[in-house]
């Protein structure tokens, strides 16, 4: 489920895993609502790229 969380000084409010929550709130965020919105669209994270051994 997806928690919708709010910050001061953004504008648009983000949808964040409920796990995620603790982490977001660190950095400023205040769960709306307080309760985990019905999100049915999600967007994947992208994927990073891995660096080899030896690359720089």
């Amino acid at each position: 489920m997806s928690v919708r969380m709010s910050h001061d000084g953004i504008e648009q409010e983000i949808e964040v895993p409920e796990i995620s929550v603790p982490v977001y709130e660190r950095s400023g965020w205040k769960v709306v609502d307080g309760r985990p919105s019905e999100a049915t669209e999600t967007t994947p994270a992208a994927k990073g790229r891995r660096r080899s051994e030896g690359e720089n």
